[in-house]
């Protein structure tokens, strides 16, 4: 239910999936911070494009997992 005890119109329910969006971005910006620093280390290091890619996108949705995991506990 919405406030007041009414169900949203669509435009509000519009606005505030936009709105928790922007949210969701400012939480997992860092991760992708993270995530496009261990894929320029490893390039840096000699990897190839691929593994490095491969590899920052698994420690990426290793760590997206955890925090949805412990999200589900609270």
């Amino acid at each position: 239910m919405f406030k007041g005890g009414r169900e949203p119109t669509a435009e509000e329910t519009a606005r505030q999936i936009g709105v928790n969006l922007m949210d969701l971005a400012v939480v997992l910006a860092p991760f992708f911070d993270v995530a496009d620093g261990i894929k320029r280390e490893m390039l840096g290091r000699g990897w190839s494009s691929a593994a490095a890619e491969a590899a920052a996108l698994e420690w990426l949705l290793g760590m997206l997992r955890r925090m949805t995991a412990e999200a589900g506990r609270q």
